[in-house]
């Protein structure tokens, strides 16, 4: 009788859609099992422990959710801004169960339990993030004038703040909230005035 091949994203995704009805503490290597229907062998085989399993979920969660937006850096910056936070809106209304592992936040799979080689791979992305962030940041403070505060807590929290009303209630993001994100990032950046 031929072995049946589980794939590895197959059971890092019924990791995630344990998240979706709990907290990262939903997240057990004999839920997973159950979750996915696979053997024990079989999520051993590629996650040793839970630690290990918990890595996995967010490193692969955050570089698909980056991996989208990147691109979105080389506009001109209220642009660039704007579009992020449209995107973020969008990419968490198609992705509802991996926005649930983003706005757990990293702190909920427990990076301190992570081996060297993990703890490297999400360094690694958070470096290559922070700065496109920085370059960005300092891009629309020549632009608009604004402060460091104030363009990050536009930028990038509030799309998460968005979001997480609809999700933490249980509810579909409505799709007009991505207009409604990307027109307040462009007021609120708009550029300064010449004098």
């Amino acid at each position: 009788m031929p072995r049946t091949v589980h794939d590895t994203s197959a059971i890092l995704d019924a990791a995630v859609r344990l998240l979706d009805t709990g907290s990262a503490d939903a997240i057990t290597i004999a839920g997973v099992i159950r979750e996915a229907a696979v053997s024990s062998g079989s999520v051993y085989h590629r996650f040793p422990n839970r630690a290990a399993l918990l890595a996995a979920v967010w490193n692969r969660t955050v570089q698909r959710f980056h991996a989208e937006l990147y691109p979105l850096f080389d506009e001109e910056p209220v642009a660039a801004a704007a579009a992020l936070g449209r995107r973020t809106v969008s990419w968490c209304r198609a992705h509802p169960a991996d926005a649930q592992v983003l706005l757990a936040g990293l702190g909920s799979f427990e990076p301190a339990a992570w081996s060297p080689e993990n703890r490297s791979l999400r360094e690694a992305d958070q470096a290559r993030w922070d700065q496109h962030v920085r370059r960005l940041v300092t891009d629309l403070k020549a632009v608009t004038g604004s402060a460091t505060a104030e363009i990050l807590l536009v930028v990038l929290d509030l799309p998460y703040a968005a979001v997480r009303r609809y999700t933490g209630a249980g509810r579909a993001i409505p799709a007009t909230l991505d207009g409604i994100v990307e027109q307040i990032i462009r007021t609120q950046l708009a550029p300064a005035p010449q004098e």
